[in-house]
């Protein structure tokens, strides 16, 4: 699984899950010892089965439904190397992560507003002037020029 190393922490995550499984149901502990069977292969799957969902977030309990499915049947083919990232999230954020994703999501506010600002000016600056027709009954100013008949 070198190719999978930003991914350790969620890696570690669902091995600690499936022991756990195996703990509870020793049975499907033999289904894990299956020789056509592999962590990488179920993380395969798992990213596989994911992006066919479409979903960018699963929950725990759909991760072990997926993981547990691929080791329940034996007709899951190997989908090969699916390139994804998978990440775990905190069940609950510090103050301090809290004050960070504070900040950050100011900093993004203040730069979609910049843009919009600048998006604003730029279509004011490139608007062209409208000629307006003068109103029925105004007289229209013109001067004479004395260079009109050559």
């Amino acid at each position: 699984m070198a190719t999978m190393k930003s991914n350790d922490s969620a890696l570690a995550v669902m091995q600690q899950m499936l022991q756990e499984r195996c703990i509870a149901e020793p049975s499907f502990a033999i289904k894990m010892a299956n020789p056509s069977k592999s962590m990488e292969g179920a993380v395969n799957y798992l990213c596989s089965q994911i992006q066919k969902s479409g979903l960018c977030v699963v929950d725990d309990q759909e991760v072990m439904n997926i993981l547990v499915h691929y080791f329940d049947e034996n007709e899951i083919e190997d989908c090969g190397n699916v390139n994804c990232n998978i990440v775990v999230s905190k069940p609950e954020l510090s103050e301090e992560d809290k004050e960070i994703l504070k900040e950050q999501a100011m900093e993004e506010y203040k730069k979609e507003q910049l843009q919009q600002i600048r998006r604003d000016n730029a279509q004011k600056a490139t608007s062209k002037p409208t000629a307006t027709a003068p109103k029925k009954g105004a007289e229209i100013d013109t001067i004479p020029n004395l260079f009109d008949d050559l």
